[in-house]
């Protein structure tokens, strides 16, 4: 019996140790000037690998909702256009951060695809030029070259929906492909998270403003996998102290959408602060 219990303890032990050993953080030496005899000083610090989760994020993103679903949806019901709730184009300039950027280039690919769904060509146009400036603040105007082209075909088609149509699915398309095999997946789940919570921010705020809104009631209600998939990639990066805030904040939205399986206008007015101010954070 002893034996048995030590066997098993030295199995536990080694899984333990193998599990940990496949986390995304690995340690690095950090210089720390030098020591009164002359020696260099460092100590070992935590650095998050996100290359290490690379796989994990496409297979979330490939899985989960799509945030053009929301927009599309909208636009079913009735809904209207309304500038006001999208991103400012002015906003661009308070993206500082590496992750305030993923996170902004997603918020800008879901107000493309708010614009395109209801015919808006001039937002369009303005949207597409936002991203391209986030693409190269984040040294991804390499990458993206293709996408830089459209610019033009969407200058030539502004008044045309089917060309608008067409040209924006082809650019996300593009941007889906370039992304599950860029060095910066950290971006891609960044921005897959930043269009899908302005695809909730602009659903929650239209369906509180709605004369009839139980069909949009309804279909908010059934987000709780949009929330959780939104909440799984960043419980996988909150290793990155830059994400790790929206990992917490991000926490509560999705168990409120796990706890309240369908939504009345007492869930709507309770959850769409929650999902405001997930939202203005990324602006701090």
């Amino acid at each position: 019996m002893k034996f048995n219990f030590l066997k098993n303890a030295l199995i536990i032990s080694i899984s333990v140790l193998l599990i940990s050993g496949c986390g995304q953080s690995s340690k690095v030496k950090e210089g720390k000037g030098t020591t009164s005899d002359g020696k260099e000083a460092s100590v070992e610090v935590e650095t998050f690998d996100v290359m290490k989760i690379k796989d994990q994020i496409v297979e979330i993103i490939n899985n989960s909702p799509k945030a053009p679903e929301v927009a599309d949806f909208i636009n079913k019901v009735g809904a209207s256009y309304i500038l006001d709730l999208t991103v400012p184009i002015d906003d661009v300039e308070k993206f500082m951060t590496k992750t305030q950027m993923g996170l902004g280039l997603g918020m800008y690919a879901f107000d493309l695809n708010y614009a395109k769904t209801f015919n808006r060509g001039d937002m369009v146009l303005k949207t597409t030029e936002l991203e391209q400036q986030l693409l190269e603040k984040l040294g991804l105007q390499n990458e993206f070259t293709s996408q830089a082209n459209y610019t033009k075909r969407l200058q030539d088609n502004a008044e045309n929906k089917d060309s608008i149509d067409n040209l924006v699915n082809q650019i996300m398309n593009l941007a889906h492909q370039k992304f599950t095999t860029s060095n910066q997946p950290d971006t891609y789940a960044l921005s897959f998270i930043g269009a899908n919570i302005e695809a909730l921010y602009i659903l929650s705020q239209l369906s509180l403003f709605a004369q009839d809104n139980k069909p949009m009631i309804e279909f908010i209600g059934k987000q709780g996998e949009r929330a959780k998939s939104i909440f799984s990639l960043l419980e996988l990066m909150s290793g990155d102290q830059n994400v790790k805030p929206y990992y917490e904040k991000m926490k509560t939205i999705a168990d409120y959408f796990e706890q309240h399986p369908t939504f009345t206008e007492k869930e709507l007015n309770e959850i769409s602060p929650m999902i405001e101010s997930f939202r203005n954070e990324i602006f701090k």
